[in-house]
């Protein structure tokens, strides 16, 4: 007697079974529940790799944005410290004339002359344009006198040293002279100092007298020095100079 297996569809009157219907050995192998683990598992990884590349990448991008806000907060705190008074020259006092750059072309009138022996005895004092400290720049120098070439305002200083090898009781007087050229209005001065009681006894002896000032001069004015002893100002770069510049 033939032994059915069990697990087998049936088929009645030779027919073949319903369509759909499978005719393979029930239930599904070993085999095939290992493969739908396996992927399973596959799709599993994946995700999580996924989600992981997916991390790295957010926090990288969120590491250069914190980078330039850093940079530029770093940048911001420079400017505000560069623009303190400590460490800005627009806010030291007088410094907003330094932001002014004048061209380069543009000469400064300054002139500083040092004492010359002369061989008159012309009040007026001589004066040496060329050696040791001496020096004329956009100034003319004539006869003794400094020329005006632009109009404005000067400082204008001048030294002089007199010595004697005996003492006498006249008094010394130096005076700096302002003379226009353009037209005459006679010499005025500008200033003026008288020494008296300056030595005492015999033997040798010396007296400085100096002046200093600002004064508003024009175009083409002469300024020169006379003194009532020419003879015994001594003629030493540093002891006797005259000079001003334009400010």
């Amino acid at each position: 007697m033939q032994r059915r297996n069990p697990y087998a569809f049936q088929t009645f009157g030779g027919e073949d079974p319903p369509p759909g219907q499978p005719t393979n050995a029930w239930p599904v192998s070993f085999s095939e529940c290992r493969i739908e683990k396996k992927l399973g598992w596959l799709k599993v990884c994946h995700f999580v790799i996924v989600s992981m590349l997916f991390i790295a990448l957010s926090a990288l991008v969120f590491g250069i944005c914190y980078l330039r806000q850093l940079q530029h907060d770093v940048e911001q705190m420079k400017l505000k410290i560069d623009g303190t008074p400590q460490n800005s020259a627009e806010k030291q006092i007088g410094a907003e004339e330094l932001r002014v750059i004048k061209p380069k072309n543009e000469v400064k009138m300054a002139a500083h002359l040092t004492g010359k022996a002369s061989t008159n005895n012309s009040q007026r004092l001589n004066w040496e344009i060329y050696l040791g400290h001496a020096f004329t720049r956009g100034i003319q120098y004539k006869g003794g006198a400094l020329i005006i070439n632009e109009t404005g305002h000067y400082f204008i200083y001048a030294k002089v040293y007199f010595r004697g090898r005996e003492c006498r009781p006249d008094p010394l007087q130096q005076t700096v002279v302002k003379r226009n050229e353009y037209y005459y209005q006679g010499d005025v001065g500008l200033m003026e100092v008288t020494a008296v009681n300056y030595c005492s006894g015999s033997g040798a002896w010396g007296k400085n007298t100096f002046q200093a000032g600002i004064f508003h001069l024009s175009e083409g004015a002469q300024l020169f020095v006379k003194v009532s002893h020419p003879s015994m100002v001594s003629d030493d770069e540093l002891m006797t100079f005259f000079g001003l510049y334009k400010i």
